[in-house]
């Protein structure tokens, strides 16, 4: 099995509660985090999330994949 090709999308996710709140003051309504995608050569394709904490929990991380 080859991998064909690897993707990374990164979306928002609305929280369900409104909003969630931090310490320091900060509050968030969405949380930012990464799909990851890899295809095969045969046409099969698996899914992992990534950081759905977002930068809030790690600036770099975020806009680092």
């Amino acid at each position: 099995m080859k991998i064909r090709r690897i993707f990374a999308h990164k979306v928002e996710l609305p929280l369900n509660e409104g909003s969630y709140k931090w310490s320091g003051g900060k509050s968030v309504t969405v949380f930012d985090s990464t799909i990851v995608g890899v295809e095969t050569e045969c046409g099969l394709v698996g899914y992992g999330e990534v950081c759905p904490l977002g930068p809030f929990y790690l600036p770099a991380y975020a806009e680092g994949v």
